[in-house]
């Protein structure tokens, strides 16, 4: 068995008919359920959209985004990545969870990712006790010095240990090993 099954609770709701109909047919376009429909926008609201909100953060496209970091030398954009944008985590996760540890940012980090910067992310955890982070994204060249320069500063500033890097144009696998925890 793969995981838990979660507890569902059934609620009723009005919408509007023009709402219905694009909820219908995006449902359709996906292949999948009106119900799975709403299931993922509200998990998207849940995950991203509540927090943000209050965080004042703000999006844009990847062709934008894409530009205006081409316009940026590559040390100036890997300081931002290592301390900017690593601050930024931090605070996004004492936001929302109350607390700053690995596993707690790990999870900032992933949401940051997948909705904040469009990207493609997967966290694996090997039963051999490694890790690896596997990433997508479309940002070219500077795409590969923001993510080397953020995954190296953030897995050897929270883990103190150094993470193995490998990147191709658009895709980018993180490995380490993540210390055993000590019992008091």
């Amino acid at each position: 068995m793969k995981g838990k099954r979660r507890k569902t609770v059934l609620r009723t709701i009005r919408l509007s008919e023009e709402i219905d109909e694009l909820l219908e047919r995006d449902a359709q376009e996906q292949n999948i359920s009106t119900n799975a429909l709403i299931a993922k926008i509200m998990t998207r609201y849940m995950e991203w959209e509540r927090v943000v909100e209050k965080l004042e953060v703000v999006s844009f496209s990847n062709t934008f985004l894409t530009a205006i970091l081409n316009e940026v030398s590559d040390e100036k954009l890997k300081e931002i990545a290592s301390q900017v944008v690593i601050r930024e985590i931090k605070n996004q996760t004492m936001w929302e969870f109350g607390k700053a540890d690995f596993d707690t940012l790990l999870k900032t980090v992933t949401l940051r990712v997948r909705y904040g910067w469009g990207c493609h992310i997967s966290v694996e955890n090997r039963e051999d006790g490694s890790n690896v982070i596997t990433l997508h994204h479309k940002w070219g060249h500077k795409g590969k010095v923001f993510f080397r320069s953020f995954f190296d500063s953030f897995i050897r500033g929270e883990l103190r240990t150094q993470p193995t890097i490998d990147i191709t144009d658009n895709i980018m696998t993180v490995s380490y090993a993540k210390p055993m925890q000590r019992t008091p």
